[in-house]
């Protein structure tokens, strides 16, 4: 159902996500070698890739870069390395695994089914290199890319290397810090190895007023729950277009809370949610904490910003230094610049704030 939190599989499952879907097929089938999918948290980006390598009908594997840096406090290649081949062989016989691993260096297959271990020995290129010799299409997709940058691996030099040498595999990579991807990547930075390289880049917008609305309206009534236009109205003032969060009130909605009890669980649950995953940012300077608490409560101009954070701290700050954070903010897509100041892209996130 729409308002199942867990992220979708299927086609069916996914709202209004037609034309980049179609996107991404299209461009996987014309043999594009990267694709880059972007968007701030929540906006539905892992659905849309689960969908996306549901439906290709090439061998696939998705790998999430942020529970592998979670599990060794780093991507090492060993790991990546594991994960590639473990998703290539799914479903493939001992025997043709054999083959397939024959000779390559740092991996090894255990004496039970397909077990793999492979060392720091382990050759990437080797490893792409075997499976694109093949002659089968094989699509790597990593979500929250940006976490591969926790590596003494050269992972953007890697892919650009397999663009240029291999022809049956291609890559699709997420990231909701977008700006952490995109400087990692440098696909724009004409000193990174990616730069001028075909590519496709795809940008998650939230939902326009009249598509949350509707989205509600078609959840509510696949669970055959008659909600007033004015509670839908409220919740799509109060969540604007966050997809993530529209599902999370829509699922609170089917457990039996009333509309009242399902906004404030959502935001409190939220709340936590969003602080947890913030913290690892304030452990490295309390200053982010107070710059999104400046913006919370209005304030957007860099000036006023900054001096709201000093009197929070009771001290001046270095310009430069403070450009930083604020920049850094934007990079980890908790703030969007425009020309009107800074502000905080998901309402949800302003409230935690504030």
């Amino acid at each position: 159902m729409l308002f199942n939190p867990k992220p979708k599989m299927k086609r069916e499952e996914l709202y209004d996500r037609e034309e980049e879907l179609s996107l991404i097929e299209n461009s996987i089938e014309k043999g594009l070698p990267l694709i880059v999918l972007l968007g701030i948290r929540r906006l539905g980006k892992s659905s849309l890739l689960n969908v996306t390598l549901n439906e290709l009908p090439y061998r696939s594997i998705k790998i999430d870069a942020r529970k592998v840096y979670s599990e060794f406090g780093s991507v090492p290649k060993e790991a990546i390395g594991k994960l590639i081949l473990q998703g290539y062989l799914r479903g493939s016989t001992k025997e043709r695994a054999k083959e397939t691993l024959k000779s390559l260096k740092g991996v090894r297959i255990g004496g039970l089914g397909i077990e793999l271990s492979v060392d720091k020995s382990v050759s990437l290129h080797e490893v792409l290199e075997r499976i694109d010799s093949i002659g089968e299409r094989f699509i790597i997709a990593i979500d929250e890319a940006q976490y591969l940058r926790f590596s003494n691996s050269r992972y953007p030099e890697l892919i650009a290397w397999a663009m240029d040498e291999l022809q049956n595999v291609s890559f699709i990579l997420t990231g909701s810090e977008v700006g952490l991807l995109e400087d990692f990547l440098g696909i724009h930075n004409p000193e990174s190895a990616l730069f001028g390289r075909a590519h496709r880049e795809i940008r998650l917008k939230r939902f326009e007023r009249r598509q949350s609305i509707d989205f509600l309206r078609r959840g509510f009534e696949e669970i055959g729950l008659n909600v007033p236009e004015d509670d839908i109205e409220e919740t799509v003032g109060e969540l604007d277009g966050i997809v993530g969060w529209l599902t999370l009130y829509g699922y609170n909605r089917y457990l039996g809370m009333s509309h009242r009890e399902a906004l404030n669980r959502l935001k409190e649950d939220a709340k936590r949610l969003i602080l947890s995953e913030f913290s690892a940012l304030k452990r490295l300077s309390p200053r982010y904490e107070l710059a999104m608490r400046a913006v919370a409560n209005g304030k957007h101009r860099w000036k006023e910003i900054k001096e709201t954070v000093e009197l929070l701290e009771g001290k001046r700050i270095d310009d430069k230094n403070f450009s930083n954070v604020l920049n850094n903010l934007v990079r980890y897509g908790y703030l969007e610049k425009t020309i009107e100041g800074y502000f905080i892209p998901d309402p949800l996130v302003e409230h935690a704030f504030r």
